[in-house]
């Protein structure tokens, strides 16, 4: 019986930390409107990431609701409102890890990116339209496009 107990006292003395949504993502498939919230810890920490890495930007977007979704962007050189991003890989799991992905990177079609607003000063922030040719990882022959939006704070310190 003590260690039950040394266990839960030990559960309760951890800390919780608070998350807080500073961003959303959108999108249509398969005739559905789901809607996923990009979400920040109080200790900083972001669902979104911005690495800088040579030449090269990437902006890593995951986001958690109806199921989950995932948005990469690779830019060469600093993003900006004006430049296209070189790479843009779009994943999609509206029933969460249990089902199937919906994936940019199986399509034939290049996913499209409308950036209406990006900052990198301050926390940064941006919004963008987006669509793309998303397939499904099972089974693969299964296509659809969808199109939706992302406005969302970066989460820069």
């Amino acid at each position: 019986m003590k260690p039950i107990l040394a266990l839960v006292l030990s559960l309760m003395a951890v800390p919780t930390l608070a998350l807080d949504s500073i961003g959303t993502v959108t999108a249509r498939l398969e005739g559905a409107d789901l809607s996923w919230q990009v979400l920040t810890t109080d200790d900083g920490a972001a669902m979104v990431q911005v690495n800088n890495i040579g030449p090269l930007t990437m902006v890593d977007t995951h986001a958690m609701g109806d199921g989950d979704v995932y948005i990469g962007l690779i830019f060469q050189g600093e993003p900006a409102i004006d430049v296209t991003p070189v790479g843009i890989t779009i994943d999609i799991s509206p029933e969460g890890a249990a089902g199937p992905v919906w994936k940019s990177e199986s399509a034939t079609v290049t996913p499209k990116l409308s950036i209406e607003m990006l900052s990198l000063d301050g926390a940064g922030r941006m919004e963008a339209g987006f669509e793309a040719m998303l397939c499904r990882s099972d089974p693969p022959a299964t296509c659809e496009t969808v199109i939706g939006r992302i406005e969302t704070d970066l989460g820069l310190p």
